[in-house]
């Protein structure tokens, strides 16, 4: 199997892909520079019904969970290959590794979430319980997968991992220096309105209520994390169908996840772009970060040591 970034090189149409990506993300910002309160205006759901708990709190939960499955279904994969190789301590240590994980995670969202709105306080614990409660189920649904395609997954799942880290790193970083208020802020507080273009600082971030600013979008930041299932159908070379459903559910929550944090009034429409463009660009140096950095050792770790072992032995 070749590296993801020896895929890509000679091939046009990953890089049309991104190109359209990367170019609808710019028009779109660029819409929202000259017009972003008022898109973020004509966004609120009111009287608050369907669009506002359906919608907007659904994929505000599922905004959480990409991060949370990539890195439970990273350690479960590693648990499951450890114990398949006969590495007993390495299994145990990547269990706890992963359940402790996803137990951190609900006790974080849980503390994090208390006094914000309604749906922040139920979508946290929900989807960390979620990360928990498929912990198992996640290490059983592995285990029917051969040595092969465990190596393929950890790979592909390192590379997630990788991304996820990138973008919200740079994202929560750039939440601090920019200290934007949120839309709900300015309207039912009367806090001012200022462009993505002018930061106001740790100023604006001091008043914020938890210190949590409106540029850019964690939740959006985060749902870049399912491109994870693209790279696995990918290297994995399952079937077209299921391809297409991989890239299908990928693309939805790429997109309706930052549509849902604006329905819900936590962020303007240069907010959720700016995210996304961070998830995209995280992607890219992801593929590169681990075959640049851990090349020769995942090319030799993904070599098919039967076929090897048997390719010496006939030769012999």
């Amino acid at each position: 199997m070749k590296l993801l970034s020896e895929e890509i090189k000679g091939k046009k149409w990953p890089f049309v892909a991104v190109g359209i990506i990367g170019g609808l993300l710019l028009i779109l910002m660029i819409i929202g520079t000259f017009f972003d309160y008022q898109i973020a205006h004509a966004m609120q759901a009111e009287p608050r019904g369907f669009l506002y708990y359906g919608f907007g709190m659904t994929f505000e939960m599922i905004g959480f969970l990409p991060a949370i499955l990539v890195n439970v279904s990273l350690f479960a994969v590693l648990s499951v290959y450890s114990t398949k190789k006969g590495w007993k301590i390495a299994h145990h240590v990547f269990t706890a590794i992963m359940l402790a994980g996803a137990i951190f995670c609900a006790v974080f969202w849980t503390l994090d979430n208390h006094g914000h709105g309604v749906s922040r306080r139920i979508a946290g614990p929900i989807v960390a319980a979620l990360g928990i409660a498929l912990s198992f189920p996640v290490i059983i649904f592995f285990k029917k997968f051969d040595e092969d395609k465990l190596k393929k997954l950890i790979y592909v799942l390192a590379i997630a991992a990788v991304l996820g880290s990138l973008a919200n790193a740079v994202s929560g970083i750039m939440q601090q220096l920019w200290g934007r208020y949120r839309f709900y802020q300015i309207t039912e507080n009367g806090m001012p309105y200022t462009p993505w273009y002018n930061p106001m600082g740790r100023s604006g971030t001091a008043q914020s209520r938890h210190g949590s600013t409106s540029f850019p979008s964690m939740h959006a930041t985060s749902a870049a994390s399912t491109i994870a299932l693209v790279l696995a159908a990918w290297v994995l070379n399952l079937k077209k169908s299921t391809k297409i459903i991989f890239l299908a559910i990928t693309l939805s929550i790429y997109f309706l996840v930052p549509l849902s944090r604006m329905v819900l009034g936590w962020h303007f429409l240069t907010d959720v772009v700016f995210s996304m463009t961070i998830g995209l660009l995280a992607f890219i140096a992801a593929i590169f970060i681990i075959d640049k950095g851990f090349g020769k050792k995942f090319k030799k770790f993904l070599a098919n040591e039967k076929l090897n072992q048997e390719v010496i032995e006939n030769g012999n």
